[in-house]
């Protein structure tokens, strides 16, 4: 119990700091020195997480490709491609709601850390006309950014847990139908609570005059279906993906070496950097800990009832960590002899994932949260006050499914 003390000072202090506006990427990397002095790791182990944190090949491919979309972005909105697909696309819909929510979802395909960078900008464009806070931007964003990360095989929340428990990927994205169901509600209504909407005053388009404007808005984000594309077809890298369409973008459009220079100084961010630096740290220190499985195990031992330990030791693992991997990896082998041997396991593995994916949803660690918040310059505490209801909601759906699916069961 010790651990979870803990894991629960550095996470309070973590709340502290950012309710007195230190740097997110400050605090990260204090509290991530600070979880090792804890733990008492040796200085040798602490070296280690370190590198593995700041220097790993992985990490640094992620920052390297981060920077590349704030640039990529930057050029695609220099030469007006936003613009006209955006236009385009509100020439389908008509109301800017729909496009704002549609954007972030289509990117959302994309399952890669910090995949909502991809969407921000566009999600920024689209909404001019909605006179959006920088809070309800970050929240659109992310939120409608990971609406399938529940069904999605794709992503590592489904393939991993299928793996781990044996349960049939196809039986566990129908399981879980109803959370991205409730996620997509939840992000309308809460999202756009309040929001008057803005629509286009031209005459509704008939079903044969949606080819034009559908093709506009699909050829203008072609280098953005591109990385798609490469990525998830062709299993490139994401940042081989935008290297290499950055590069062919900007020979496409001719922009010369004089003006890329200003370019590129005036969208990289090293603040934004040292956001990812900081959050892998944490997590390597972190797992270097063992904390997590000392925790999960704590838990476990505590004798609650089995759902309640379903729901809760994914939930904490997932906060903490802020990542899919790390709370379907560490806690689904604690809670593997605790599952059902009878058709009823794959409802206790839906309830797991929607408190594991919703906590996450919720965690200050998340890669694709604390980014949008940079890149909106939004205020974490209003931001949260807009993510908890929606995040309760999908969970809350879950406990409903699974009540009502071990009840059938009988």
């Amino acid at each position: 119990m010790i651990d979870l003390v803990k894991i629960g000072f550095i996470i309070v202090a973590i709340i502290v700091l950012i309710r007195v506006k230190v740097p997110l990427s400050i605090t990260l990397i204090a509290s991530a020195v600070v979880l090792g002095l804890l733990f008492q790791l040796p200085v040798a182990a602490m070296r280690d997480a370190i590198w593995r944190g700041v220097a790993d090949a992985e990490t640094l491919k992620l920052v390297i490709a981060l920077e590349l979309v704030l640039l990529f972005s930057a050029i695609m909105k220099e030469r007006g491609s936003m613009t006209r697909a955006i236009s385009a696309l509100s020439e389908v819909f008509r109301d800017a709601r729909v496009t704002v929510a549609i954007i972030p979802a289509v990117i959302g395909l994309l399952p890669v850390v910090g995949g909502a960078m991809l969407s921000a900008p566009l999600v920024a464009e689209a909404s001019d006309d909605l006179t959006l806070s920088p809070e309800r931007r970050t929240f659109l964003n992310y939120w409608f950014r990971h609406v399938w990360e529940y069904t999605l095989p794709t992503f590592p929340a489904l393939f991993l847990t299928a793996g781990i428990v044996g349960i049939p990927i196809a039986d566990l994205v129908l399981a879980n139908l109803p959370l991205t169901a409730a996620s997509i509600l939840a992000g309308i209504v809460f999202g756009f609570k309040e929001v008057r909407p803005y629509k286009s005053t031209r005459a509704p388009l008939t079903p044969g005059g949606m080819g034009r404007p559908v093709l506009s808005f699909v050829w203008n984000l072609l280098p953005f279906f591109l990385v798609i594309l490469l990525t998830l077809c062709f299993d490139i890298h994401l940042v081989y993906s935008l290297a290499l369409v950055t590069a062919g973008t900007a020979l496409l459009y001719r922009i010369p070496a004089a003006h890329l220079g200003p370019l590129v100084r005036k969208s990289v961010s090293l603040e934004l950097a040292f956001l990812i630096w900081g959050i892998m740290l944490f997590k390597e220190m972190l797992t270097a800990s063992s904390a997590m499985n000392s925790i999960a195990g704590e838990l476990s031992r505590m004798g609650m009832p089995t759902a309640v330990l379903v729901a809760l030791i994914p939930a904490v693992i997932a906060f903490i960590t802020g990542y899919t991997t790390a709370f379907v990896g560490l806690s689904f082998p604690v809670l593997l002899p605790l599952l059902p041997t009878d058709g009823s396991g794959v409802h206790y593995v839906m309830l797991a994932l929607a408190s594991g994916i919703c906590a996450h949803m919720l965690s200050p660690m998340h890669a694709c949260y604390v980014m949008t918040l940079e890149y909106y310059q939004a205020g974490m505490g209003k931001t949260y006050r807009l993510l908890l209801a929606p995040a309760s909601l999908t969970f809350l759906t879950g406990v409903a499914a699974f009540l009502a699916a071990t009840w059938l069961a009988g």
